[in-house]
């Protein structure tokens, strides 16, 4: 296992070690896939989670099981990655679902390139009435028990979607312009597949609904460079990087550092 501020190239031939201080972040170069082909991964250290944020206050107040501990707050779902650079981005997929499951959306924030369609499905038998808050004609109208809404995003923006019947059921939409996003796994990894050569800035985002609650803002966390160089053969670059601390003191976000809206950088690798 490589260790985060260290840097490995590996060949099919022979392997070769090389190491330098980078920080907290990690590139590995690694010979997988298909020809050509540029792969960024890696693994995100997320922070501790914070005590369950108070989105809707219910009837009664939440009190303590007293047979069993309330399940701590997986916050995986709540991160997304995306992989930006300054030329003019590959095509879009033609369409991104995301599907309203019981009470939630299936995953609480998600990443869409611009250009694509975005289809929200409802999978459940009740009708809700969704909107997103920072612009009302996106969606309109009801969406129906086992129907669906649809919108193209067509330049870059974050909305908010909800209903707002019932404020519990909330959720993220960043739009980026870039195909090439991601998800979180519950142990912090990440891929984004099918890279082309250039430079890039690999970019994470975390919707933070504690921290909307107290009037702060969700916010990319955390921006650091990333260079894709195949030279025609399939290449692996791997980025290895500590999301910083979450402030409980004000809902959850951010904590002391660079402050709401500033992500804070990691170190660029520096040979010696």
């Amino acid at each position: 296992m490589l260790a985060a501020g260290s840097v490995a190239l590996y060949d099919c031939g022979e392997l070769m070690r090389v190491g330098f201080t980078i920080g907290i972040v990690g590139v590995i170069a690694a010979l997988v896939g298909r020809a050509g082909a540029g792969t960024v991964a890696g693994k995100l250290e997320l922070p501790p989670a914070p005590e369950r944020a108070l989105i809707a206050k219910g009837f009664l107040d939440r009190t303590e099981n007293p047979l069993a501990e309330i399940k701590k707050l997986n916050i995986a779902p709540y991160f997304v990655v995306a992989l930006e650079s300054d030329g003019k981005p590959p095509t879009a997929p033609a369409e991104v679902t995301w599907d309203l499951v019981g009470e939630s959306f299936a995953r609480p924030v998600i990443a869409v390139p611009v250009g694509a369609e975005v289809v929200i499905r409802n999978q459940t038998r009740v009708a809700r009435t969704i909107g997103a808050a920072e612009d009302k004609k996106l969606i309109v109208g009801p969406l129906n028990p086992k129907g669906s809404k649809s919108f193209r995003a067509t330049e870059p923006a974050i909305y908010t979607v909800g209903d707002s019947d019932a404020p519990h059921l909330r959720g993220k939409i960043v739009v980026v312009a870039t195909p090439y996003v991601g998800v979180v796994d519950d142990a912090g990894r990440f891929e984004l597949p099918n890279v082309a050569d250039g430079s890039y800035k690999l970019k994470v985002f975390y919707y933070n609904p504690g921290a909307e609650a107290h009037g702060r803002k969700s916010d990319w966390v955390l921006t650091t460079d990333v260079t894709v160089a195949t030279k025609g053969r399939p290449t692996r670059v791997e980025v290895n990087a500590k999301l910083p601390a979450i402030d409980a003191s004000s809902g959850p976000g951010p904590g002391p550092g660079p402050g709401p809206g500033k992500p804070e950088r990691p170190d660029r690798p520096e040979k010696r």
